[in-house]
């Protein structure tokens, strides 16, 4: 693992950004490509490690992949491999959830494994929904890595969803149900978890034409069909977007986002209005952003970040340089991420002199007139490692252990980030 060294940005710079491919539309296209009715063609796909293990996931799974820079071209098979199939998926969360209810669709029997911090990651409420659908699983600790699932699913048409941990549970049952001979309504339990994510599958189903159908608040109906092939253009990450949005508005800087339109369903796309609040600046275009930062920052004391949840850590690297207090809610999802983000994140920020309050679900954050330089531990987490670099570029001076873990989702941050010294 290697560190980065961040030095204090020292003036206010503007600069263009072109974000890489948001990774959750492209994981879920490439999901939807390996039931489509003719080749897809994924156009602006991430240089990333997650879509990597998903695309070499698919291939064994018998689609033909075929990867050119930005551009894959994946041709599903005539029929659906008939022999078992081992999948490891390194640290991909997204990938193992939505090829767990994958695997209900086929003859013979999936078994997944991972990284060991994948291995952490809670499946058991899905788990619990294929069975119901027919499935046969097998799975360590109640729902851990490793796991089996043998399908295909049965003739029940609904099954119910405890997705309160996870939506993930929620968007892989989606994604898999066209495939059903009734398709599938799904019922949820509970409260469901980070909410905007089922919207952004649910719009791009829609891409493919997929539409999924509103019964009441807690039930969707998925019409059975097939998937259309054909050429989709991949929006920027508002995910990462949150990183360079944030710099710009504590340093007085600005970003243009070259790819991320007024029409993302995105839910991290939100987060520019957070910067608004702070005092930015964003203009909104069809087919970009641009923010600017404000001379002064302005508080934003209060918000809850259910429904962007990857922003929270980016939040919490700019909430010690806020006026007042910042209180964070809706967090409980960062406790089951590739690490524990939230206390993570309330660690690494007292290591910086930073007075934080953690709750079971929250954190407040105080405001701190000297943040001191730090060696920040990143828990092999890329989301860590890019929220604690925004923090690091106010103070100087900073490491940033195990840096490569940004690969993850984001192969080029460290260049792209270094283009705010560049342009200053």
């Amino acid at each position: 693992m290697t560190s980065h060294i961040v030095q204090r940005v020292e003036r206010p710079f503007s600069t263009s950004v072109v974000l890489p491919g948001s990774k959750s539309i492209a994981l879920r296209h490439i999901v939807m490509a390996t039931l489509a009715n003719a080749p897809t063609r994924l156009r602006g796909v991430p240089r990333c490690d997650d879509v990597d293990t998903m695309l070499n996931a698919v291939g064994e799974l018998g689609v033909e992949v075929l990867r050119d820079g930005k551009t894959a071209l994946l041709t599903p098979p005539a029929t659906p491999a008939a022999a078992d199939a081992q999948l490891h998926l390194g640290m991909s969360g997204v990938s193992l959830r939505l090829l767990l209810a994958h695997a209900a669709l086929r003859t013979s029997t999936t078994r997944f494994d991972g990284h060991q911090q994948l291995r952490q990651r809670p499946n058991a409420d899905l788990l619990d929904a294929l069975e119901r659908l027919g499935c046969t699983v097998e799975s360590t600790d109640g729902g851990f890595l490793p796991i089996a699932v043998a399908g295909p699913a049965g003739p029940a048409a609904e099954t119910t969803l405890n997705a309160s941990v996870s939506s993930q549970y929620f968007s892989a049952l989606m994604l898999a149900a066209p495939a059903l001979a009734d398709g599938l309504t799904i019922r949820l339990q509970d409260q469901l978890a980070s909410a905007s994510y089922v919207g952004v599958t649910r719009a791009e189903m829609a891409r493919r034409g997929i539409r999924v159908h509103t019964v009441d608040d807690a039930t969707l109906h998925v019409p059975a069909g097939r998937y259309l092939g054909g050429g989709v253009d991949i929006e920027g990450d508002a995910s990462a977007a949150t990183y360079h949005a944030a710099l710009a508005t504590l340093h007085g800087g600005e970003v243009r986002l070259a790819n991320l339109g007024v029409g993302t369903h995105q839910g991290e796309a939100a987060f520019l209005g957070l910067c608004e609040t702070m005092g930015a600046r964003v203009d909104r275009e069809r087919d970009g952003t641009r923010i600017r930062g404000p001379q002064r920052l302005a508080p934003v004391n209060r918000v809850d970040m259910r429904d962007m949840p990857d922003a929270a850590p980016t939040l919490m690297a700019l909430a010690p340089f806020l006026p007042q207090p910042t209180r964070i809610d809706g967090l409980a999802s960062l406790r089951v991420k590739e690490c524990d983000r939230l206390a993570a994140g309330t660690a690494e920020l007292r290591k910086a002199g930073v007075a934080v309050t953690e709750y079971a679900d929250a954190m407040m954050i105080e405001p701190t007139a000297s943040v001191r330089p730090t060696a920040f531990e990143t828990y092999e987490d890329h989301r860590m490692a890019m929220a604690l670099s925004v923090l690091a570029s106010k103070v100087g001076g900073c490491t940033i252990l195990g840096a490569d873990c940004v690969s993850k989702t984001y192969a080029d941050y460290w260049n792209d980030f270094a283009g705010i010294y560049r342009a200053a």
